[in-house]
């Protein structure tokens, strides 16, 4: 079989992340079984995929179309990988050129005008802009599109497989392939609790910015009367004039003895010790990115619960391994973390659940068998 994943922005850096890392490791695993698959993106030095044939365009937007489609008259593919946003998919003519099979892999989050207005008032105007665009296309616009151009779609989240299927009903069917984890690079720790310890440690991971809800953290630190509760920031990529930028954050909300910074990157041996160490990792997104932070999955299972957000992935993910707060909101997340630390029997019922859920994980070799039937139709 032939297969094409066409992805925007296919550089190394974004190889860890999602949808990425997704079309990264099926496609090497679909290699493996002895199909041929191309990558075609955007960039001009794309990531490197043994055994996959990258090529590179102008744009995968409809206002490139001519380009786009001489190529896959070349490929000739018998099933193309689209990233349908409400704006791209209805832009993009070139679809109409295809005689193959042609699968949406939702990466966009189709977020509710209520959660963008949330986001809105949390992180402002500017980190918002590339969602609000896709609100300017019309809904039954892109849904005639979506049910035109695709025979099937993707979603690795409940959330929006459940909304995905709910507007676009019986004529598109929908899917939820939830992504793979190498178990192995992952180890579970049993804790030993931290009831008797002098402090609850937290554990922020990634980037320090609005949209990850690392101020909301901030700000429901500073609401946590409880003086053991700790925060330590590994502000991943973070260089010194950002970590000048979060320690002034710090002070002014007077939370200097009570939190921690580090920036730069570590090595995975010592983030996973760094997981193992906490009693749990915050993730209080306001918006997903790309539908679903690997980070979460990364962290529970190697037995450490979570604290998110009601957005996106995040619940699914999450289970019965943490619990999730109202979007954006520091009083909710304030009022979970002192749950937390006030409860010995709430921190064993998260960590056991942190192993129900490691059990309910897949290997990407079972995703890779869900992907491929997909694509076979």
């Amino acid at each position: 079989m032939r297969v094409v994943f066409c992805i925007y922005n296919y550089v190394p850096e974004k190889m860890p992340l999602q949808p990425w890392l997704t079309v990264r490791i099926v496609a090497e695993n679909l290699v493996k079984k002895g199909h041929t698959v191309h990558v075609v993106t955007d960039v001009e030095e794309p990531a490197y995929i043994d055994g996959v044939k990258p090529h590179t365009v102008k744009s995968l937007r409809g206002s490139n179309a001519a380009e786009v489609s001489t190529l896959m008259a070349i490929l000739k593919p018998e099933a193309v990988v689209f990233l349908p946003t409400p704006l791209n998919i209805v832009t993009a003519k070139w679809l109409d050129s295809l005689d193959c099979r042609c699968i949406g892999f939702a990466s966009y989050s189709f977020y509710t005008g209520r959660e963008l207005l949330t986001a809105w008032l949390t992180i402002g105007l500017s980190e918002l802009m590339p969602y609000l665009r896709h609100m300017l296309v019309p809904k039954v616009i892109w849904v005639r599109a979506m049910r035109r151009r695709l025979h099937v779609i993707i979603a690795q989240s409940v959330t929006t497989s459940s909304r995905l299927e709910s507007m676009l009903g019986d004529r598109l069917p929908g899917l939820y392939v939830q992504p793979g984890i190498e178990l192995e690079q992952w180890p579970l720790v049993n804790h030993s609790g931290s009831a008797n310890d002098d402090f609850i440690r937290l554990l922020y991971l990634g980037s320090a910015i609005a949209i990850r809800g690392f101020y909301v953290a901030l700000d429901a630190l500073a609401k946590v009367k409880d003086e053991r509760v700790r925060l330590r920031v590994l502000a991943r990529g973070a260089g010194d004039e950002d970590l000048a930028d979060v320690r002034a954050a710090v002070t002014r909300r007077k939370l200097e003895h009570r939190v921690e910074i580090e920036g730069g990157w570590i090595e995975r041996k010592q983030l996973i010790s760094e997981i193992h160490a906490a009693d749990a990792v915050l993730q209080p997104f306001v918006l997903v990115p790309s539908e679903l932070p690997v980070t979460a999955m990364e962290v529970i299972a190697c037995g450490t619960p979570v604290i998110g957000s009601l957005i996106d992935g995040l619940p699914s993910t999450i289970g019965a391994a943490g619990t999730v707060t109202r979007q954006g909101s520091s009083a909710a997340l304030a009022e979970a973390i002192t749950n937390f630390s006030k409860s010995a029997r709430l921190r064993t019922k998260w960590q056991d659940g942190c192993r129900q859920q490691r059990e309910a994980m897949l290997g990407w070799d079972e995703v890779t068998d869900r992907w491929e039937a997909v694509l076979r139709g």
